[in-house]
């Protein structure tokens, strides 16, 4: 009788154990491992929305980590019904105010360089489809993390819903990893955003016309500035209402279709 009642105790703290993963529970930060070793940190942003409200990715752009750029960012998309983990890649710095808690961890060793990051990503949509927190997100990106969020929605059809790409880099450094090389295999809806002033680079211009022809909403937006920080008046000195109304409804819409 002891041994059964001891089976059944056993039984039933696997069970609550299997609920949600510890991280999750306890409250802090969120870990995943990536294929080559690197442990990312996650910080969620879920306000007192329930298990089944949609969850969406963000991912930061070069020196930069997940709360410093979407802290504001991730309270918005709570007022609007939507979950959010920000994530810190391999490739950031204190930009914004925080720290990356991803780069300060790095094993020794670790192979540098911004296209590399896909692993990371990649770990960060399987933490999500593991310990099933979504049956499909939304990937937010922001400079060099909204080139290789297409490469992400390419490889897990299954698993996207919808991608937001703000001022998707595409110089050297991402020759290998480029926006353009995915999106034709991208079977979500897709939206891209680039600010005003960018569109004087005859780069982006060439890249609005690929990323067009591939199926991607384009959208510039006046007074903005790169990368995600385009959508917040405190970084822009601008009012951007009207440009974070258009990805509200553009995220809004393309999950429902």
């Amino acid at each position: 009788m002891r041994c059964k009642a001891t089976i059944i105790l056993s039984l039933a703290v696997v069970l609550a154990a299997c609920k949600q993963p510890p991280d999750m529970e306890a409250g802090g930060p969120l870990m995943a491992t990536t294929s080559d070793g690197v442990t990312i940190y996650g910080e969620k942003y879920f306000g007192d929305l329930s298990e089944g409200a949609p969850l969406v990715l963000l991912f930061h752009q070069g020196g930069s980590n997940g709360r410093g750029e979407y802290a504001e960012i991730g309270g918005w998309l709570n007022e609007h019904g939507y979950r959010a983990i920000a994530w810190d890649l391999r490739e950031g710095g204190d930009l914004h105010g925080s720290s990356n808690r991803t780069v300060a961890n790095l094993p020794d060793g670790t192979e540098p360089g911004y296209c590399n990051a896909d692993k990371d990503l990649a770990a960060a949509l399987d933490y999500v489809v593991s310990n099933k927190l979504a049956d499909s997100v939304v990937l937010w990106g922001s400079s060099y993390s909204a080139a290789l969020i297409f490469q992400l929605a390419a490889d897990n059809p299954e698993s996207v819903g919808a991608v937001v790409a703000f001022s998707p880099a595409a110089g050297g450094p991402l020759e290998s990893c480029r926006a353009r090389m995915w999106i034709q295999d991208v079977k979500a809806p897709m939206l891209v955003l680039r600010p005003e002033s960018e569109m004087e680079l005859e780069s982006a211009v060439e890249q609005q016309g690929i990323l067009e022809e591939g199926g991607a909403e384009f959208h510039v937006v006046e007074n903005g500035r790169h990368g995600s920080s385009m959508l917040l008046d405190t970084r822009t000195g601008h009012d951007m209402s009207a440009s974070r109304e258009l990805v509200i409804n553009w995220i809004s819409n393309a999950i429902d279709t």
